[in-house]
């Protein structure tokens, strides 16, 4: 999946290592800042990508980030509530 980072718009690979219903647990090579604004495009379906607005809560010295969702709507809760539920369930998406 890939992600945007707001102030620079840059657009990066990252790697969902966790899900829940408050955030991600990020794995990616580019260094992000603690309270960094990043806009993630999160696969949810085979054909659907939702963007989700987030921040950097917390960082590590080898490539993780833990994200906080921000500003969701309620169809966005709705829509990672069951792209949680699926991958709890060992499906794909």
């Amino acid at each position: 999946m890939t992600l945007s980072i707001k102030s620079t718009g840059r657009i990066c690979a990252a790697t969902v290592d966790n899900i829940s219903m408050g955030g991600v647990l990020l794995l990616t090579d580019v260094p992000l800042a603690n309270d960094t604004e990043i806009v993630i495009h999160l696969p949810i379906d085979v054909d659907a990508t939702i963007n989700v607005h987030a921040n950097v809560a917390r960082t590590t010295k080898v490539g993780e980030f833990g994200v906080a969702f921000i500003h969701l709507t309620d169809d966005e809760m709705e829509r990672i509530s069951t792209f949680v539920e699926s991958r709890a369930a060992g499906k794909p998406y």
